[in-house]
């Protein structure tokens, strides 16, 4: 056994992993049970950190565990609780209640001699409260003496400014961190290039104590995530229903639905999406229950054929040597399943659901059967290749932890490597296929760049966070087939290239800047964007902008389908946020022109009804109607929405896929041009309908445009009257309901430091903090429509 130093104590060793939730999740509880194996031993005392809910199917509570902490979901309220309890652990003890559960999880760390953070993909903003429970776990650990060390993890690829710097602290805590993709890898060594000991390793759950070399069966094992995002449910169903009778047909397999996530009562989650799935096939099947991991995994690895969304049947069925389609629904499922595949030797490996889905009819597409085609045929070589990759794997996993148990007592870590990254790995599927999955495949478009289908042209000056985000949002288009160029409107050219660099590793060459050195206006920034690329389409996605994942692959399907039209413009919704520090807040939301449902030039002869992000078009208009007007400071692409809507048939989504944020309260660089230059706004539009109008005039004369103002006009004198008594009294009541507001936001501020000082629980007061916040923003709505009626 391995002994504390100075005592005859076992070295005590908290194991984090997301175990005991309310929804069990087979992954999760994998890697809990592999860790708590493999540290065990090699002569450690494991004791689990739960989150104390319920324990799985015919599951108990742990004789012994230390309570988990809870984040609230929230993002600025995870911060909040994050900054109080860094306070605490520097001596400012008032900074919590005292029945904060923080207090009572530092004494149970007390007895701890290192932590252990389990494997997963937690690390990112998709799940920020969970990165927060990590990061302050660590401190806590660290802050009684404790070493730590992170094992198997996902980073990202979705992190924002604000988690970026939250999981660089938690690094920073870490005498060794195990990242089970090289993608993850790149994120880590880009966030804290001088850390010593990063290393690329395998999953947790392979160190499962199962044989792996089990006889296969001839079944289709199936798992599919419950929350098909960024894709319809409906969708979801009817294409993997169809993949899986496909298989089915092609092999005569039996086909059994195993559950990964559920709640062990009552289902839901992956158990009522598999009765959905299983209820669209037209081949039979059978749905087995939710059961333990080990038990999970251990029938996963006697099916000869794996499909999943999931992470965890991936690694099991590679391990078993079984031919596994996978098939990642986003960014976050293709870092991950795509690690995964390459560990067992694959690149290119991966069959993105973006590929088998068609957005017009939310049936299949011809990849289906090219891809079943291509994994049937496959069969025989894969197998014979993953059973020779399977001791490699394991004889990796098994110095992984030789090395985990070294950093936790102290002594001299062996070299894990070579590891995971060391193996090599070869291109999965050949040429043809690749080509079909190419437009929906970041990596395929490494060496396509020069001629992509979407040229997205970036404008942005001195906005660091927002470019962060628009960024990353971009790199989530489930369309890969893209090129980025960002205009640097004569701003801080470094921080833009550290934006750009962060994710040079998941880019493949797609972005490229251009560094103006003066700036001369958006149109002109559009324009030089534009006569940089190549491409079939085009579309301007400003920094503080973003997109639906689904915006380019929907818009680009619906061009091709509908050549008469030169543009497409979707639904947008309007963003109101606010920044704090590098954080944005969003505020609300709601649709832009909800009685919008075509684009239609008489809709726009008052007023533009679409913004840049909301727009895709074909380059060849350019040719017919030049570039943006650079001699107009403002309402560039007002004035070129009004030529593009004459020059012919404009197609409209009516799908809610852009988003237009605003910042009403910002000032300087974060402010929108539309706040910042309202009264160039408001001139330029004027002489621009003064253009059109004379225009107009000199050819037909004035006669019916004054006999129209004059009938108009004193229609307009009568009713202005009536509309004045009504905006004062309107105003009168606005300013009285805002003093209301601001009486019921002060009483909330005084409700929310009374129950911070009295002991409220953490939800508790989370209600408090909505409330205010709510609060706040209604406030903020009527003072927006004073100051719209004021305008009026």
């Amino acid at each position: 056994m391995t002994r504390a130093r100075g005592s005859s104590r076992t070295v005590r060793v908290a194991l984090l992993c997301d175990v005991d939730q309310t929804v069990y999740h087979v992954g999760d509880e994998a890697i809990g049970l592999a860790g708590a194996d493999r540290l065990r031993r090699r002569g450690l005392d494991v004791v689990m950190v739960s989150r104390q809910e319920k324990y799985g199917p015919d599951g108990a509570p742990p004789a012994r565990c230390i309570p988990a902490l809870t984040f609230p979901w929230p993002e600025r309220d995870r911060e909040r609780y994050l900054d109080e309890i860094c306070r605490v652990l520097a001596g400012e003890s008032g900074a919590l209640p005292p029945e904060d559960k923080l207090f009572g999880i530092i004494e149970r760390y007390r007895d701890v001699d290192a932590l252990v953070i389990g494997g997963g993909g937690a690390l990112n903003s998709r799940y920020g409260w969970l990165l927060a429970e990590r990061a302050a776990t660590a401190m806590v650990a660290a802050s009684q003496g404790a070493r730590v060390v992170l094992s198997g993890q996902s980073i990202g690829p979705d992190l924002s400014v604000t988690d970026a710097e939250a999981l660089g602290e938690l690094l920073d805590l870490c005498s060794l961190v195990g990242l089970r993709d090289a993608g993850s890898l790149a994120r880590a060594r880009a966030i804290r290039p001088d850390h010593p000991a990063l290393v690329e390793t395998v999953d947790d759950a392979v160190g499962l104590p199962l044989s792996w070399a089990e006889p296969l069966e001839d079944r289709v094992s199936v798992t599919l995530g419950s929350d098909p995002w960024p894709f319809p449910v409906e969708d979801y169903v009817q294409v993997m229903a169809a993949a899986l009778d496909g298989l089915a047909d092609r092999t005569g397999a039996e086909v059994e639905f195993v559950p990964h996530m559920a709640d062990p009562d009552t289902g839901g989650s992956d158990v009522s999406l598999h009765e959905r799935v299983a209820a669209a096939m037209g081949t039979p099947s059978t749905l087995a229950p939710l059961e333990r991991a080990d038990r999970a995994a251990a029938r996963q690895a006697r099916s000869r054929w794996i499909v999943s969304t999931r992470f965890h049947p991936v690694v099991f069925g590679t391990l078993a040597a079984s031919s596994v389609l996978a098939v990642p629904l986003d960014r976050y499922g293709a870092s991950r399943l795509d690690g995964a595949l390459r560990h067992a030797g694959m690149t290119h490996a991966s069959v993105p659901f973006a590929a088998l889905w068609d957005p017009a009819t939310g049936g299949a597409t011809a990849v289906l059967d090219a891809a079943l085609d291509a994994l049937v045929a496959a069969r025989p070589a894969e197998h014979a290749r993953l059973t020779a990759r399977r001791d490699e794997l394991l004889a990796c996993s098994e110095r992984w932890w030789d090395a985990v148990a070294a950093a936790v007592t102290g002594e001299e870590a062996p070299d894990p490597d070579p590891g995971a990254a060391a193996l090599g790995a070869d291109a999965r599927f050949d040429a043809p296929l690749r080509a079909l999955l190419a437009p929906f495949s970041p990596q395929e478009q490494a060496g396509r760049h020069d001629e992509p289908t979407v040229a997205v042209v970036m404008r942005t000056k001195d906005r660091p966070v927002m470019l962060d985000r628009a960024v990353r949002d971009v790199l989530s288009q489930t369309r890969a087939d893209w090129q980025l160029v960002i205009v640097d409107d004569a701003g801080d050219a470094e921080a833009v290239d550290a934006v750009v660099a962060r994710y040079a590793h998941e880019s493949f060459g797609r972005i490229g800047v251009l560094h103006r050195a003066e700036s001369t206006g958006m149109e002109a920034a559009s324009n030089a964007g534009i006569t940089a690329t190549a491409s079939e389409l085009l579309c301007i996605h400003d920094d503080d902008d973003t997109w639906h994942p689904t915006f380019l692959q929907r818009t680009v399907e619906h061009l091709r389908r509908h050549p008469e039209e030169s543009a497409v413009v979707v639904r947008t919704e309007i963003v109101h946020e606010h920044q704090e520090g590098t954080t944005l807040v969003e505020d609300e939301r709601f649709l832009s022109w909800p009685r919008l449902h075509a684009m239609r030039l008489a809709d726009f002869m008052t007023v533009n009804r679409t913004t840049p992000i909301a727009v895709v078009h074909r380059r060849r208009v350019h040719d017919e109607l030049g570039l943006f007007r650079e001699d107009l400071p403002a309402v560039g692409d007002y004035e070129f929405h009004l030529r593009l809507l004459q020059h012919g048939a404009v197609g409209f989504l009516d799908l809610p896929l852009a988003r237009w944020h605003l910042r009403p309260s910002a000032a300087g660089a974060d402010s929108n041009s539309m706040f910042a230059m309202d009264d160039a706004h408001h001139d330029v539009d004027l002489t621009l309908a003064d253009a059109y109008f004379r225009e107009w005039v000199g050819e037909h004369g004035i006669g019916l445009p004054m006999f129209i103002s004059r009938t108009v006009g004193e229609q307009v004198d009568r009713a202005t009257e009536g509309l004045a008594r009504t905006h004062d009294e309107l105003l009168a009541r606005l300013d009285a309901v805002s003093g209301q507001l601001a009486e019921v936001g002060a009483r909330l501020a005084a409700l929310e430091d009374e129950s911070r000082h009295h002991g409220a629980r953490l939800e508790e007061r989370s209600a408090v903090q909505l409330a205010r916040r709510g609060a706040r923003s209604a406030r903020s709505a009527l003072y927006r429509a004073a100051g719209a009626l004021r305008r009026t």
